[in-house]
Order: structure tokens, then C-alpha cells, then sequence
């Protein structure tokens, strides 16, 4: 079962790479294989497999593409998880903030000052 869930986080991941980028078909030339993808959001080509941008950021701090530009593809692919509305910021947000829910934020009100009572009396 355990290669099951692994083999569909891969497939997760690889169809979310082709939401957010396209195969280019061309050959990288540090590590020689196909995987050089170009990222739409910020108009630069990379190598999945070796983790680098190809494309060097022109250095124009008004450029829409390469001011915002994350240092590695992975780090950008994180933080296209993490926008507004993404599954795993309300899950980030339920993990930082498990008081969310009304009997939970009861419990832990109740706790808190008992602690204080014990604390100061």
C-alpha cells in the first residue's frame, strides 16, 4: 500500500508541474537529460532534475518575471502551493490555529484560567 501512496503524491506532483509549466523537449546541458521545463509565471526555462534556473534574471528591479523570482524552481513551486486559497495554507491555518473550531476555543479559554488562577492565587 505504501508504494501506492507514493506512486499517486509523484503523479500529484508531476500533473502540478504541468499546471504550472511546459515540457520544452530540450536536452539540459549540466545534466544531459530531457527536463527542461519553462515556467510561464516568471518566463524562465529550468531543469527539474537538477533544480536550477537556465535563464539568468535580467537584474531590472521594475521586471515583472525576475524581481519575484524564488532562487531554485522548487522554492517557487512551493510558494505557488501556498497561495491564497490553496489546500495547504487552510490546512497550515487549521495546524497554527486549532482553536478554530467553538468547543476547542472553549476548552483551551477554560484551561488557560484555571492555569491562571493556580499561577496567581
Amino acid at each position: 500500500m505504501k508504494n501506492r501512496k507514493n506512486y499517486l503524491k509523484a503523479r500529484k506532483k508531476a500533473f502540478k508541474w504541468t499546471q504550472l509549466c511546459f515540457d520544452v523537449g530540450m536536452e539540459c546541458p549540466i545534466c544531459g537529460q530531457d527536463t527542461v521545463w519553462e515556467y510561464e509565471r516568471y518566463d524562465a526555462r529550468f531543469c527539474i532534475s537538477c533544480n536550477k534556473w537556465m535563464d539568468e534574471p535580467c537584474g531590472d528591479p521594475c521586471c515583472p518575471y525576475c524581481h519575484n523570482r524564488p532562487g531554485s524552481p522548487y522554492e517557487a513551486y512551493f510558494y505557488e502551493d501556498m497561495e491564497t486559497g490553496s489546500a495547504r495554507q487552510r490546512k497550515d491555518w487549521r495546524r497554527f490555529n486549532y482553536q478554530h473550531k467553538e468547543n476547542g476555543r472553549k476548552r483551551h479559554e477554560r484551561i488557560r484560567n484555571e492555569r491562571y488562577k493556580q499561577q496567581y492565587q
